[in-house]
């Protein structure tokens, strides 16, 4: 498992709601805890709202920006379908950029991923953010291959198993209560995230996956993360009802680092609508750019990074011949 799946793997917890009765008394924190480690395994459907900014800074490039996200979650997690809004602004030695984009995805099961681009734009253009590539993408639902499936999608599909750790990772720093959220009572919580059970899950998520775990090396990752929050738990259900979390220090590839602060809320919890694949949508395939203009599809910036005996035919033939394997 990438450890740079973690603020991913820190949102993505459920909730439910039911007829509220009497708060139990005395219960602790840890309890309280214990309860919200079993009762997200019963819970089915939700729809969630994300808030959050981020702050990424690599060798290359440093980002910032925005990004909102409205989803639904079905199956226990399995399924998935949202709507992300993200606007950045990056800056790197080539210059400084402003990049928006809304995209929709579908996940229907691992191997059924679908994805439609509403929008891109890059302010200036670049070579990756060719106006005349993304409108061949555009308005349009593209069912992916694996192959197919870009690095964001891949980021935002956590492992369904991964919804369970929200409440085993963490330790409360501070008891606020009762409290009332969405007309409900909720047990509130400061947390902060609690590095060796947060290397106990992911050795025992391993274990479970048959995969090997480097311990050592997963501690010293975990170690440079700093990360707290609050919990809002439902009083009767011990569903999570609201998160919030504040990541700083969390290590990216490249040397890179990055600080994320974001809130997730739930509504129809258990009572989601149904995930349903998108009607009419296209098997994606690299051949939708080849009735492009090969300036389109091999700009200045890019060609300049190949060998300059290769001539746009040869260019296009050897995308082809990519798509082909």
């Amino acid at each position: 498992m990438k450890l740079h799946h973690l603020p991913l793997v820190l949102c993505f917890a459920l909730v439910a709601c039911s007829k509220q009765v009497s708060v139990e008394p005395q219960i602790t924190p840890q309890e309280v805890l214990h309860r919200a480690t079993l009762a997200v395994q019963t819970l089915e459907s939700a729809q969630y709202v994300l808030q959050g900014d981020f702050d990424m800074k690599t060798d290359r490039l440093s980002t910032l920006g925005t990004v909102r996200m409205d989803g639904m979650l079905a199956d226990g997690g399995e399924q998935l379908q949202f709507q992300l809004d993200i606007t950045a602004e990056v800056a790197s030695s080539q210059g400084d950029s402003s990049i928006s984009g809304l995209l929709e995805v579908v996940v229907i099961s691992e191997d059924e991923v679908y994805m439609n681009v509403h929008s891109l734009n890059s302010q200036p253009s670049s070579a990756f953010f060719r106006p005349e590539m993304i409108s061949a993408l555009a308005g349009k639902w593209w069912l992916l291959s694996e192959n197919d499936n870009p690095p964001l999608v891949k980021t935002v599909t956590p492992d369904p198993r991964l919804l369970q750790a929200q409440a085993q990772v963490v330790t409360v720093t501070r008891d606020r209560g009762i409290t009332q959220l969405s007309g409900r009572d909720v047990h509130h919580f400061d947390v902060t995230l609690d590095k060796q059970k947060l290397t106990k899950y992911l050795a025992a998520l391993a274990q479970e996956k048959g995969q090997e775990f480097d311990a050592s090396k997963t501690m010293q990752t975990v170690d440079d993360i700093q990360a707290s929050g609050q919990l809002w738990i439902d009083a009767e259900t011990y569903y999570v009802q609201k998160i919030n979390w504040v990541v700083q220090s969390m290590p990216l590839e490249n040397n890179g680092t990055a600080s994320i602060a974001f809130t997730i809320t739930f509504r129809n919890q258990n009572s989601a609508p149904t995930i349903l694949p998108p009607q009419g949508a296209k098997l994606f395939s690299p051949a939708v750019f080849f009735t492009l203009p090969s300036k389109a599809l091999f700009p200045e910036e890019i060609r300049d990074q190949l060998p300059s005996t290769l001539d746009d035919e040869e260019l296009l033939r050897i995308l082809q011949q990519l798509n082909s394997q």
